[in-house]
């Protein structure tokens, strides 16, 4: 229809309400269309995860139905271009709808709905495939922007009562749908739940239907438009109420109205964030001034002298002269500049000077905010915004530790090298001091409404104090408090991501309330509750340890407001001076116990943060009861200031508003994906180790975690026990090394007992999925806790015990022998396959070290020849260990890493001088060595040591041997040499392989067959313990480089058997195709026969099988003898050289050749010689190759292994069915000449 209004003709004129239904029809189409498409042409793929597949699984998700594959990402994509069109109508028109004069909530809200529309299009153009990270990034920025969409839209709604239902039920329904949304995905991904993905797929479709329905109801409002575009009612000018309008007439007196009704400014804006990265400065100095101290007494092993440094907070004490804070006052410019210079430490390299330059920086900055908190207090908007500023710094602070996994990159421990952005954090920290300290304090005499200072300066530095402790120490980390709950596997509580994003909303959300309701957090009844929260945290562990520490952060961050408040109108030296010395005291308190072995007056206080706990407490109470006031100048005092703040504040509550999204968008890039696969799964390998890692404090004083990675990663270490390894302590920089190794290295992680556990700290970091974990505080009744970790592990199907300890000190014999005594009972008292990563403090074979490697344990040492041990040692039971190296710290840590590898599936050897006998690390498979790269002088400073290269084992294992014939199994009878096999390394226990490296006969014939228990070639014992190969694990079979006949079809047959046995999960080792083996091997002299006595006991069955034998013919002797005399034999035309060689063998090892005939053999056929395969013929016209001649190939293994031999032959033969191929031969014409008609 028409307008009602227009100047000229109309071309066009259509309802705005149809961008709505337009938009929503064709988005709709995208995934509709694409979901048919994908059902109809891929339903199977679709609908299959990395778990399961269809039946288990059967309705896709939106990810996978919209994906890679070809026709239906087409059609997805075509209609989502086609919808980018009314999508930007829609947002352009939402904003004319919405606009008002002087408010910039609707200009906020479109920009949210033109960034969603372009974040959109970036996941749907680049895939995962194309790009995964940015993928991750467009999406998640995608989904973090619908928040303030939908928000945004509820508080614009026109006042259309139907419009505003239907938001409100498609909002809450699309917010509420995240839940079980959240849960099923973790169901499927933590979990492994078959079908989960299944319910996940149709909240996440609900997601889609709810999110395209709540911008539909958009057409109940543009009715109002008529395109061309006019407004032909008038609601754009304002004539027509909104909600939003109605709200704010009724609630105008409400302080969150009050805030946001205001006009932005972008100036303010921007003065709000150089005040807020000042405040993110000084917390990322004052958390490194510990983690710079701590070295020390960490390198001396005691009390080193540079602890004092720690006192540098009490700047604030100069500020008791009168003089001298004026002097501050007028310069606090220079002092924040001054500040800065500990940013600039990373520049220095010597340990003492870089702490000398951070401990002068701490001290700068807390005598420049202590005084510009003095300097502001007249001015209550000031002052509020100031205090808003450092509170935010610290969640700031948090939030940026959380990106980087509990680093910060501006800590003068971080550099380029190690993932430091010092250059970057120094030049915004310039810009931003000469930001906001562009307005000087007010004058003393302009202080219009400070009036009298209210309650005791002393209280309020106790409670300043305890207030700052309690933010440092538990908030300047968002996992801190989450691993004081901690109990290991299975999870039943919060993990370090994505649950910090909790930590730091509970952090937001208290400074909300401090900011907006100032009485209550400074009220009784609210610290009642905080103690509730502390009091939880402390006794409680898990998911009820955790509630309690979200109701203590909440607490903290509020409460902090109006005790610095408070203290801000008193004197600077008694309040802040006072509150920095009270802060260290606890600081100080908080490490003595934990290192009570170490400090004077330590066992006073050992075990005790419940009494650490309680006095933060107290003291804060004690700064709640002085800044109480029920005067009523007071509270008008308060009122008025809060009127005057009002628009000030509004932009520290957007910035605080973007903090919140950057962590739930880093929460959700930081989700563990699960899906870790060790370095060696073909070979069943897993690799073991053990480090000490200080404190993740290398020798100059550098960040470590990022060298330890690059070793751990290159020595392919499956699972490692850290010691040292607790960092959650203020002294410490609040840290968690492990966070970063586990995602940098996809790894399940234990962090172990947590920092109220009073240890230096034992975690585990695994390839394998951790399915149960203990934590030990062993007996220590004079000495530091000993932590340990009891882990089964999930290792390629079989569960196998890990255990990570850390003895007591040397200094404590006591400690150690208790911790001996429990240690070993413990692991003594698990059935299964056990390793011990450990820190024993004993010399090998001594002391301790029998009771640990003791029958009580059941324990072994992985090389009980290494003597020049002390700290460090991997021991083990119930495995087949098969190396072991030590590798060079570089300066990392002052502790060597040792590892072990150890074979899963195969039975370990009894005796120990079978499990202790070593070899060259060459005649071992490529996938069970270690590293070359660490040979010689290695890399960055890590190589092998002490014996300056691996340590290799012999396998027991049972390695199935191939021989391919022409026929199949041995033809005894006749007269061709017929090539068979040998051993060709120590560790390969079948002595019926071929090989190019040639052995004696009597090697093999002792390795297969000889009981010697002093013979290092020794089996040992025949076995027959039910050993059987399941054809659908595969097996580790040895490649044979040789076979009976040399022509190509027998070649090519072998080189086609050996790819089927790859397929069936067979590692071929030395594989090399036929033709291209050197043949002149075969000439060596010892390249002889290790069958030749089965050869000679098939010949003696074989005669023995005949009904009449007139000759009397029962031996080879017999044949022998019988062909030498007689003519019609023609001796002299036959070559006999093997038949004799077999007697010899016979008379060389013994007449009774029964002993040697052990070894089992299963022929399979091969394909058959082919219809024109010309007759091949030897001299005398025995036929060896010719049409439909079948070929064969012989499985032989180790003694008394029947049944893997069997199943293995089984495995192949079902595989290939060549037995079906042979054609069947009618009669054979073949006349054997008289005397011997049955031979």
């Amino acid at each position: 229809m028409a307008p009602k209004f227009k100047d000229g003709d109309v071309v066009l004129a259509f309802s705005g309400k149809w961008v709505s239904w337009v938009h929503t029809a064709v988005a709709y189409s995208a995934f509709i269309s694409a979901l048919i498409v994908g059902v109809s042409l891929h339903y199977h793929k679709i609908v299959q995860n990395e778990h399961y597949g269809y039946p288990d699984e059967w309705f896709p998700s939106v990810s996978a139905t919209i994906g890679d594959r070809y026709p239906e990402r087409s059609f997805f994509m075509v209609f989502i271009a086609i919808t980018s069109g009314p999508r930007f109508a829609l947002v352009a028109l939402w904003y004319l709808l919405t606009a008002r004069p002087n408010t910039t909530l609707p200009k906020f809200v479109a920009f949210m709905g033109i960034f969603r529309t372009l974040t959109c299009g970036g996941w749907t153009y680049v895939t995962s495939t194309d790009d995964h990270d940015w993928h991750d990034i467009f999406m998640i920025s995608y989904l973090v922007a619908t928040l303030p969409w939908t928000l945004g839209c509820l508080a614009l709604s026109p006042d259309n009562a139907r419009a505003v239902k239907y938001r409100k039920c498609l909002a809450s329904a699309f917010f509420g749908t995240l839940v079980p949304l959240i849960y099923f995905f973790i169901q499927h991904k933590v979990h492994k739940v078959a079908g989960a993905y299944t319910i996940y797929a149709f909240f996440e479709w609900a997601l889609i239907l709810f999110d395209v329905a709540f911008d539909a109801v958009t057409a109940l409002d543009f009715d109002t438009f008529e395109l061309v575009v006019k407004d032909v009612k008038g609601a754009s000018k304002g004539k027509s109420k909104m909600v939003a309008d109605a709200v704010l007439e009724k609630e105008k007196d409400k302080p969150v109205e009050q805030v946001f009704g205001q006009v932005f400014s972008w100036s303010e804006a921007i003065d709000a964030a150089a005040d807020i990265y000042n405040g993110f400065v000084f917390w990322s100095m004052l958390t490194s001034l510990g983690l710079l101290v701590w070295y020390f007494p960490l390198w001396h092993m005691g009390i080193s002298g540079y602890e004092i440094l720690v006192m540098s907070t009490v700047s604030p004490f100069l500020l008791a002269n009168r003089s001298v804070r004026s002097l501050v006052v007028k310069n606090l410019r220079l002092c924040h500049i001054m500040a800065l210079s500990g940013l600039l430490a990373y520049l220095v390299t010597n340990p003492v000077i870089r702490l000398f330059t951070v401990g002068f920086a701490v001290w700068m900055a807390c005598l420049a905010w202590a005084a510009t908190w003095c300097s502001e207090a007249g001015q209550p908007v000031r002052l509020e915004s100031k205090i808003s500023a450092w509170t935010i710094g610290l969640i700031a602070s948090s939030v940026i530790k959380f990106a980087c996994r509990t680093s910060n990159p501006i800590w003068p421990t971080s550099h380029t090298d190690n993932g430091g952005w010092n250059g970057l954090g120094f030049t915004l920290a310039v810009l931003a001091v000469l930001r906001s300290t562009r307005k000087a304090p007010v004058a003393k005499s302009d202080l219009a409404i400070q009036g009298r200072q209210e309650g005791s300066s002393l209280l309020a530095g106790l409670g300043i104090g305890g207030v700052f402790f309690g933010l440092h120490s538990l908030l300047s980390d968002s996992s801190t408090m989450i691993l004081w709950v901690w109990e290991g596997y299975p999870v039943r509580g919060p993990i370090s991501a994505p649950h910090g994003a909790l930590t730091i909303a509970a952090m937001a959300a208290g400074l909300l309330l401090g900011l907006f309701n100032e009485d209550l957090a400074r009220g009784w009844t609210f610290y009642g509750i905080g103690c509730v929260g502390a009091a939880l945290l402390t006794t409680s562990s898990n998911w009820r340890g955790f509630y309690g520490a979200l109701i203590l952060a909440v607490y903290l961050m509020a409460v902090s407001v109006p005790l610095i408040g408070s203290a801000a109108k008193k004197g600077p030296a008694a309040t802040f001076g006072l509150g920095f010395l009270i802060y260290n005291f606890l600081v100080l308190f908080h490490v003595w116990v934990v290192a009570y072995a170490f400090v004077p007056g330590g066992p006073l206080v050992r075990e005790h943060t419940d009494w650490v706990m309680i006095t933060t407490m107290l003291l804060i109470g004690c700064g709640v009861f002085t800044s109480v006031s029920s005067t009523p100048a007071a509270q008008r005092k308060r009122f008025n200031a809060y009127l005057n703040s009002r628009k000030q504040r509004s932009y520290y509550v957007y910035v605080l508003g973007v903090l919140q999204l950057l962590s739930i968008a880093i929460a959700f890039l930081r989700f563990p994906t699960y899906d870790y696969t060790p370095y060696h799964k073909d070979e069943k390998i897993l690799t073991a180790g053990i480090w000490t890692i200080h404190f993740s404090l290398d020798n100059d004083m550098w960040s470590s975690e990022r060298r330890m990675r690059d070793v751990i990663k290159e020595l392919e270490i499956d699972v490692i026990g850290l010691l040292e390894s607790d960092l959650q302590h203020i002294i410490m920089g609040n840290r968690d090394t492990t966070q970063y190794l586990a995602e940098d290295l996809g790894m399940y992680v234990d962090y172990g007992p947590g920092p109220n556990k009073h240890t230096w700290g034992a975690a585990l970091l695994s390839k394998f999925p951790i399915v149960n974990s203990t934590h030990h505080l062993l007996p220590s009744p004079v000495g530091e806790l000993a932590p340990a970790i009891e882990a089964t592990l999930d290792v390629y199907g079989e569960m196998i015990d890990v255990f990570v300890f850390h003895s007591g000190q040397e200094e404590d014999p006591e400690d150690r022998r208790l911790q001996t005594e429990y240690l070993s009972k413990l692991i003594g008292a698990t059935p299964r396959p056990a390793i011990l990563l450990s820190y024993l403090v004993t010399k090998p074979l001594e002391g301790n070290y029998n009771t640990y490697v003791s029958e009580t344990s059941g324990m072994h040492d992985i090389d009980p020849s290494d003597w020049d041990r002390w700290c460090e040692y991997i021991l083990y039971k119930g495995l087949k260990r098969t190396a072991y190296a030590r590798v060079s710290r570089s300066t990392i840590t002052d502790t060597e890493i040792q590892v072990g590898k150890f074979q899963i599936g195969q039975k370990p050897a009894e005796k120990a001088e079978d499990r202790d006998k070593q070899i060259k690390e060459d005649e071992v498979p490529e996938g069970m060595r270690f590293p070359q790269m660490f040979r010689g002088e290695g890399v960055r400073g890590h190589a092998y040591h002490v014996f300056d290269e691996p340590r290799s084992i012999p396998s027991t294992d049972t390695w199935l041997q191939w021989v391919v014939g022409s026929q199949a199994g041995l033809r005894s009878n006749c007269g061709e040499e017929i090539e068979a096999a040998r051993c060709h390394h120590h560790w390969q226990n079948g002595a019926i392989s071929m090989s190019k490296l040639p052995l004696s006969w009597e090697s093999s014939k002792r390795m297969v067959n000889s009981r010697d228990p002093n013979d290092p070639l020794a089996n040992g014992n025949p076995r027959d313990d039910g050993l059987s190969l399941r054809p659908d694990e595969g097996a580790d079979f040895r490649l044979v480089c040789s076979s009976s006949f040399r022509d190509k079809f027998t070649m090519k047959n072998f080189d086609e058997a050996l790819r089927v046995m790859e397929t069936l999960g067979a590692t071929i080792f030395d594989n090399v195709e036929f033709s291209d083996w050197n043949l002149s091997a075969s000439k060596h002299p010892n390249w002889k026969h290790s069958f030749r006595i089965n050869a000679r006991a098939n010949m003696e069955r074989f005669l023995k099988s005949f009904g009449t034998n007139p000759h009397e013919l029962h031996t080879l002797s017999d044949v022998i003898n019988y062909t030498t005399e007689t003519p019609e034999e023609e001796y002299d035309q036959w070559d006999m050289t093997e038949w004799k060689a077999l007697e010899e063998a016979a008379h060389k090892f013994g007449e009774d050749s029964e002993e040697y005939r052990e070894c089992p053999q299963v022929s399979v056929p091969l394909q058959a010689y082919l219809d024109d395969w010309a007759v091949r013929r030897l001299a005398k016209g025995l036929i060896t190759t010719g049409p439909n001649i079948p070929t064969g190939i012989l499985f032989v293994g180790q003694r008394w292994d029947d049944a893997t031999i069997i199943s293995a032959a089984h495995a192949f033969e079902k595989a290939t069915q060549h037995r079906r191929s042979f054609k069947p031969i009618v009669h054979v014409k073949a006349v054997l000449p008289h005397p011997h008609p049955m031979i």
